[in-house]
């Protein structure tokens, strides 16, 4: 049951249907209401306000929409004023108060009108001849871009969600091929509410595209159109003005007019200023490309802030292509593509030199390695054509490389030149297939590979770059490629060394490259394939179709719309929640164990109180280990050690003695393949260590986080898990799976002699529901997790459901209706989590923490596992009434007490006779409601207050559901733990059950991850943000017994686990109090040791035949939340905000339901269906045990 006092509410809100809900206040007499509108009225509306004319008068301009989330209304609404001035300014006290929420209110219509959408002058500056600049400038009217921009955004809204209210938040624009619009997954909600750039990729073939290519094409002289086949690289790092290398490639840019830019490391908003910068002097838009191969992040990963290693958060690090592979599902590379684009596209870049399609059959490879999908070439194929596919859909162009094959080398052609063995119809069944299936999937550019091939051009030929059998006759004659050829980077020593900057781009281009990628020299580069025109060597014909595949594809790219890069996007649209809950949920679904011969894995924290942990790195990887030994510390205590490939052999001596008294030896190795590492091998005093601690019985666990092929280097080794990246991703999912979540990564590869490809070992029963695989052998090659569920990757520690007896796809559609719930208007976003037993099956956040950003929370953030939400009335049942339950357990109150005994105050009257029992049963004659807040502050006001009531009804008498009696509960536990409330709660239950993310008052650091509330115009006149909700509970300065807690999911799963499996034990259903499964778990025993099973089970179980009640919590009855199917014996309750926890012994179920529904309005009404579908889904997907609609009972 939700308490709601009534209140006067004088604004009114009325959502249109754009994906950031526009709101318009309006005085009303009447309460407040979200009458739906189509979204054809909602495009009129905003049409309407768009031609408003900026200039008008206030007294003849309509009133422009004004949104309560914008910067302004929530500039001020974070300051803790002094209890007096609340007072003074609730509703009816006078005109003050009143004006200056209109003041507000007119504020935020100004900055509205003054940062409406805004199209950027088209700019298109063609260098011709003679170096003069052509300039073209269209000149559009504001309001009429603003106009053109809403009405289209409203029709594609309308055709897309007609009639949804606020469901285009976080909607979708189309779904991907081969799927139907069931709901987004992560990439499709960042496209939606991408920029322009973000679209998909567009035709050079339309006829505003074809004309910018001629007019351009014509207006270059021959050294420009040679200029614009050349691309060089830049850093992506923050530059001042005089910076003198970013004044050498702005010289570049502006003078020489260089086709294209090679961005490399950097920040996102470095990214920005360089590439806006440089836009803004380049007479024909530039090119910009990135090594995205591992996603933006492989680039823009954010950085550490010395000595401290602060983190500054970047774009999403993927895992390595390797990792795709070893987790061997097309639909994890189609979204690693969308998201890649996505990000790719808001920072700037155009095309990613992305995917890697080499086929990596050699162990003894120094560069490719984990960049490669692994070594079945129909694999790479498909997983290379998936990502192709999604990468377009997000508007970024791809390159597939590095052709016709660099897997099967042992030389990095960084340092030298080198060869691939084979003739050609090797080539045609091994290299070639992944290439022959990205041209078919429209891959387009191909970058060459600087190799030689002796069994088909013969000793002492070119290398395939430099070569026309290669680039012209196979490449574009045989296969069929009609798109861009880049060369790979020309300053490596492969080429460099050889044939210098002039000859090399000569040659390339005379084989058939048409982009001349990094030379050394670029200017001299430039004027030796001019002279080479001149004189005959090259033809002007052969330069021009280079350009205008070049041209083409920047018009794919759609630069002739405009280039500027948009920091507001960036924001928005790089490393998101959704995006980095990706990556680690592939990075989990890749762990691959090898060998465990030793039955070391899982970890057991009992057993294995203490872990050494040795990371292995070279100097420059400051990050490794860090992640992976926090992930550790969660679960074990952690001893940690480093150790390079310089260390002194003395050092070994003093791990040995280390590791003799641990309880398990963890060995990471960070060895990563690449042109700066100093190895891809274990040094022979790390083999060594190895080995003496295997003769002394102290297996160490070696895992790599880099190379897979270590194990060449330790053959004997009995624990052996492959991780495949040092990212935070990755290093999380190692640490989870050492310490029990599911592994079912699959080898990609061979690791002769005894590994072959498709080998494994399956930690946790597999999906079929077998008991854990043997470890003599590895796993079923086919064995498969669940399917993604609408585009959603799970997280780490979830169960699969089959596990649990549940099945997956009936328990998919919970994503859908939770997602179809927050289009339609019921909430910005929701956090899911479904558990049986003691294992966690769901757990998922889905939409976002606010309808809009704000400068409290930029971005509208996601809502994940780890957001607070104001928990509202689950505080009287998870903090309160346990509280009460611990007190009754140990003899400290029964329930039979008196209030009076331990409450002088309740002493005399009518209170004189109120028990504990009729306060926890709503039985204790109190009114359910009353507004102290607008007199009262501080706990002895509100006592005194409560003392002096008069009873509603004579206790025992009746069930009034009431706030007050259970803010009495909360003084009576501060009375009797002599403690303050929320520190009690905090020592006696939070912190045993390892709920760290469970506070009253949270701090302001955690303002980001916590979900908003109302828009408050009568208390406290601001949204309401990290305070708590409840007015009575926040002048009781946000610690009180009927509100005030806030939580994650992540944490109430704990809670769930723990009070499901004591109720079930205390009923004699079987089991034993446990906590929920995961690494997020500091012990395996934890839990709680009071109150007692037998406690809980009276607790929980109807207080009296004629109630829904229970000692604190409720039951399910008539059309309740927990649905139709949870059984009478369930307990649970809901909180006003639109929070709800439910339980059911009998299904050994829990489901925790969390949304800020109230955002931002208390009277939007949509969540109650949703909690009643919700729970009905869940339930329904149960298969191991007969589930039943509830008898209804007379009450229905």
């Amino acid at each position: 049951m939700e308490l709601a006092p009534p209140r006067p509410t004088p604004l009114r809100f009325v959502i249109s249907p754009t994906r950031r809900p526009s709101m318009r206040w309006e005085e009303s007499a009447r309460s407040t209401s979200m009458p739906g509108r189509t979204a054809a009225e909602g495009a009129s509306a905003l049409a309407d306000s768009a031609a408003a004319p900026a200039s008008a008068s206030p007294a003849s301009a309509s009133p422009a929409p004004a949104p309560p989330h914008a910067a302004a209304v929530r500039r001020r609404r974070r300051e803790r004023k002094p209890a007096s001035g609340f007072i003074s300014r609730r509703i009816g006290s006078g005109r003050r108060a009143r004006d200056a929420g209109r003041a507000e209110v007119d504020m935020v219509r100004r900055l509205e009108t003054r940062s409406g959408p805004r199209k950027r002058d088209g700019r298109v500056r063609a260098v011709a001849r003679g170096r003069s600049v052509v300039r073209g400038r269209a000149v559009v009217a504001l309001g009429l871009a603003a106009l053109l921009a809403l009405s289209a955004f409203a029709c594609r809204s309308s055709s897309n969600h007609a009639g949804s209210g606020p469901a285009a938040v976080g909607a979708v624009g189309s779904a991907r091929p081969g799927s139907d619009a069931r709901g987004p997954d992560p990439a499709d909600a960042d496209a939606a509410a991408a920029s322009p750039d973000s679209r998909p990729v567009g035709s050079a073939r339309s006829a505003d595209a074809r004309a910018w290519v001629e007019e351009t094409l014509d207006g270059l002289s021959l050294r420009d159109r040679v200029a614009q086949l050349v691309m060089v690289w830049m850093s992506g790092g923050y530059a001042p003005r005089d910076d003198e290398e970013f004044a050498r490639i702005e010289s570049l840019v502006r003078d020489d007019a260089i086709g294209g830019i090679v961005i490399s490391l950097g920040t996102p908003l470095g990214y920005a200023a360089r590439l806006n910068r440089l836009q803004a002097s380049a007479g024909v838009p530039l090119l910009v490309a990135a090594d995205f191969e591992a996603g933006a992040g492989f680039r823009v990963s954010g950085v550490y802030a010395l000595p401290n290693m602060l983190e500054m958060p970047g774009a999403t690090v993927l895992p390595p292509a390797m990792a795709f592979g070893a987790a061997d599902d097309e639909d994890y590379a189609y979204s690693a593509g969308r998201i890649t684009g996505v990000e790719a596209r808001a920072l700037g870049v155009h095309i990613a030199f992305a995917p890697v399609l080499d086929v990596n059959n050699n162990p003894a490879n120094p560069i490719i390695a984990t960049r490669s999908f692994g070594e079945d070439p129909e694999r790479v194929a498909a997983l290379g054509a998936a990502f192709i596919r999604g990468a377009r859909e997000a508007g970024l162009l791809t390159t597939a490389k590095h052709f016709p094959g660099h897997g099967d080398t042992g030389t990095d052609s960084h340092v030298a030149l080198p060869v691939i063995p084979g003739d050609r119809a090797r080539l045609d069944s091994l290299e070639l297939v992944p290439f022959r299936r990205a041209i078919a999937e429209g891959v387009d550019g191909v970058m060459t590979a600087h190799v030689a091939a002796p069994g088909i051009l013969g000793a002492g030929a070119p290398p395939a770059t430099l070569s026309p059998y290669f680039m012209t006759d196979l490449l574009r004659g045989d296969l069929g490629f009609d798109g861009v050829l880049f060369t790979d980077a020309l300053d490596m020593a492969a080429i460099a060394d050889d044939y210098g900057a002039s000859e090399a781009a000569i040659r390339s281009l005379e084989a058939g490259s048409d982009v001349l990628l990094m030379p050394r020299e670029p200017l001299r580069a430039i004027a030796a394939v001019v002279g080479a025109v001149r004189s005959g060597r090259l033809a002007a014909e052969r330069i021009e179709a280079s350009v205008r595949r070049v041209l083409e594809l920047k018009a794919r790219a759609r630069l002739h719309e405009g280039a500027e890069v948009d920091p507001d996007a960036i924001s928005r649209l790089v490393g998101t929640q959704w995006h980095k809950s990706f990556a680690r949920g592939v990075a989990a679904r890749s762990i691959t164990l090898v060998r465990n011969e030793a039955a070391a894995v899982p970890l057991d924290p009992r057993e294995s109180r203490s872990v050494l942990s040795v990371t292995f790195a070279g100097p420059n990887d400051l990050a490794a280990g860090r992640v992976f030994n926090r992930e550790l510390g969660r679960a074990v205590r952690v001893r940690r050690a480093r150790i390079g490939f310089d260390a002194h052999p003395g050092v070994y001596d003093s791990l040995f003695r280390r590791a003799r008294s641990a309880d398990a030896v963890i060995f990471s190795a960070y060895v990563r393949p690449g042109a700066a590492s100093d190895s891809t091998d274990l040094p022979q005093e790390v083999r060594s260590f190895l080995d003496r601690l295997d003769d002394d019985g102290r297996t160490a666990m070696l895992v790599s986080f880099g190379s897979p092929y270590l194990l060449t280097s330790v053959p004997d080794a009995k624990t052996y898990l492959i991780a495949w990246g040092g990212a935070d991703a990755s290093q999380e999912a190692a640490a989870r799976a050492l310490l029990g979540a599911p592994i079912s990564g699959r080898l990609p590869i061979s690791l002769p002699p005894r590994h072959v490809l498709g080998d494994g070992l399956a930690i946790g029963r597999s999906p079929e529901g077998e008991s854990p695989e043997a470890d003599t052998g590895p796993a079923p090659i086919d064995a498969q997790g669940p399917p993604l569920a609408e585009g959603r990757i799970r997280l780490a520690w979830e169960e699969w459901p089959v596990n649990v007896g549940m099945d997956g796809d009936s328990l998919a559609r919970v994503d859908r209706i939770i997602d179809a719930a927050i289009r339609g208007g019921a909430t910005p976003g929701a956090v899911l989590a479904v558990g049986r037993g003691d294992r966690v099956v769901r757990l998922r956040g889905y939409g976002n923490l606010d309808w809009a950003s704000s400068a409290t929370l930029p971005s509208a953030a996601a809502a994940t596992d780890s957001s607070l939400y104001d928990l509202a009335s689950l505080t009287k049942v998870v903090a309160t009434t346990t509280g009460v339950m611990q007190l009754v357990d140990r003899g400290d109150l029964s329930l039979d007490t008196r209030i009076g005994e331990h409450l002088p105050e309740w002493s005399e009257g009518w209170k004189g006779d109120v028990t504990v029992r009729q306060l926890l049963t709503h039985q204790g004659g109190l009114p359910p409601f009353l507004p102290f807040w607008r007199t009262l502050r501080g706990e002895e006001a509100y006592r005194e207050a409560i003392a002096a009531l008069e009873p509603d009804y004579e206790p025992g008498r009746r069930t009034v559901y009431s706030d007050i009696g259970f803010m009495t509960l909360g003084f009576l536990i501060e009375e009797i733990a002599r403690q303050p409330l929320d520190y009690h709660l905090h020592e006696s239950v939070f912190r045993p059950l390892g709920m760290a993310e469970t506070w009253f008052d949270p701090p302001r650091s955690l303002y980001r991850r916590t979900a908003p509330t109302e828009v408050d115009t009568v208390y406290r006149h601001r949204h309401v943000h990290g305070e708590v909700h409840d007015e009575n509970a926040h002048a009781l300065e946000g610690v009180a017994g009927h509100a005030g807690l806030f939580s994650s999911a992540r944490d109430l799963s704990k809670f769930a686990a723990w009070i499901l499996a004591a109720a079930r034990e205390g009923r004699d259903l079987g089991g034993a109090a446990r906590p929920a499964r995961g690494p997020y778990t500091r012990s395996f025993s934890a839990r709680l040791d009071s109150p007692s099973p037998e406690t809980v089970a009276r607790f929980t179980a109807r207080a009296a035949p004629a109630s829904s009640r229970a000692l604190g919590w409720d039951t399910p009855s008539g059309r309740s939340s927990a649905g139709d199917y949870f059984g009478e014996r369930a307990f649970g309750h809901t909180g006003f905000t639109g929070t709800s926890f439910w339980v059911d012994p009998e299904l050994d179920l829990f489901v925790v339901l969390l949304t800020n529904r109230v955002n931002p309005t208390r009277d939007n009404r949509k969540h109650i269906e949703l909690r009643r579908a919700v729970h009905d889904a869940v339930a329904t997907s149960i298969r191991d045990r007969p589930v039943r609609p509830r008898d209804p009972g007379p009450d229905r």
